[in-house]
């Protein structure tokens, strides 16, 4: 009840702000901001084997991005972040990014950016630009769609050598419920992250996946990701395997980050300033992570929570609002404006 009385009152902030134009004299009244949006594709051919929920379509994206550009600079992170430092108020920000590095980023939202003469922050994982090796994620999601989820689990605990892990597999299918859900949650957050990436791998090679193949077709190569780079857009370190950082220790989640730095380097010759978290919510990150990207050199780094940034903001704890295609354009609008950081100052928080 309390959720949903929360997420009521969000919507009519939203549609109060962006209906009556008061998101201009909320926007007017609130200090200088950098307010960042995260994606992961733009729907696409190239795509068509990622959830719903992690696509946008062109139509959609170019109603936010035009709405935005008549209110907002938009910008890339790095371009944010540094103008969000000087003196002078000046046009508050809205940067777009985007996660993982996938194909659609070149073939479908460069053009979108070109044809606007904007910017946008483009997250690469470094092991499919280097090795054509895809993370877990992506064999759940294709193992998932060809056996089902019980099915999925029965292999999982065959492949896995984790006992505890096959011991909390068990429990998942005995219990049922939203076991895709269920699986999911168990795989990120309660598994070893190497065990479950090896269980699903073997699993993915036991149903026919084609690794290169697979890669090939969602992700950028290097020579693609040079040009979207020299299209405009700044890259950025998005570690090595995309696995979730606060799974891992400290020493580990330190080799995924610099390692993933490392490579973008060498790649594009020059060192990424900015990184995001993978997944980015308050439980994929830490402490531990946050010292990993300072130790690695990044100058920002994002989360995927939800909020807008002003100059005094921590740079390697910026917020960043997921977008998709049910994105409301009056909660964006609201958001960039600043009015759910007003309400914050006021007392009330409708952003998390």
């Amino acid at each position: 009840m309390k959720h949903r009385l929360k997420m009521f009152l969000r919507v009519a902030w939203g549609r109060l702000l962006f209906h009556t134009g008061l998101h201009r004299l909320v926007s007017r009244l609130s200090p200088r901001r950098l307010t960042i949006l995260a994606g992961h594709c733009v729907e696409h051919s190239s795509n068509a084997s990622l959830p719903p929920d992690m696509k946008i379509s062109a139509e959609k994206l170019a109603g936010i991005l035009d709405w935005l550009r008549r209110h907002h600079d938009l910008v890339s992170v790095g371009e944010g972040w540094q103008r969000l430092q000087c003196e002078g108020r000046g046009r508050s920000m809205v940067a777009l990014t985007m996660d993982d590095g996938y194909r659609d980023n070149l073939e479908v939202l460069l053009p979108m950016l070109a044809e606007r003469g904007i910017s946008a922050t483009v997250y690469l994982e470094s092991r499919p630009l280097d090795q054509r090796r895809l993370n877990w994620i992506h064999h759940f999601f294709w193992c998932l769609e060809r056996i089902g989820p019980a099915e999925l689990v029965e292999r999982l605990r065959r492949h896995g050598e984790d006992e505890s892990t096959r011991a909390r597999l068990a429990e998942v299918l005995a219990a049922g419920g939203d076991l895709p859900y269920t699986l999911k949650k168990v795989l990120k957050y309660e598994a070893d992250q190497g065990d479950v990436a090896r269980a699903l791998g073997a699993v993915f090679a036991e149903l026919g996946g084609d690794e290169a193949g697979l890669c090939e077709t969602l992700y950028l190569s290097w020579d693609e990701a040079r040009a979207l780079r020299d299209g405009g857009v700044e890259l950025g370190g998005h570690t090595k395997r995309h696995w979730v950082l606060s799974a891992l220790d400290g020493r580990t989640q330190e080799e995924e980050v610099a390692a993933g730095r490392a490579s973008l380097r060498e790649g594009l010759g020059a060192d990424p300033p900015s990184f995001a978290y993978p997944f980015g919510r308050p439980w994929d990150w830490n402490e531990a992570s946050v010292e990993a990207v300072r130790r690695a050199g990044f100058t920002t780094a994002t989360t995927t929570g939800a909020g807008t940034n002003v100059a005094s903001s921590d740079p390697l704890r910026l917020e960043r609002l997921m977008i998709g295609e049910d994105t409301s354009l009056p909660l964006v609008a609201a958001e960039a404006c600043g009015g759910f950081a007003l309400l914050r100052r006021l007392g009330l928080d409708l952003s998390r």
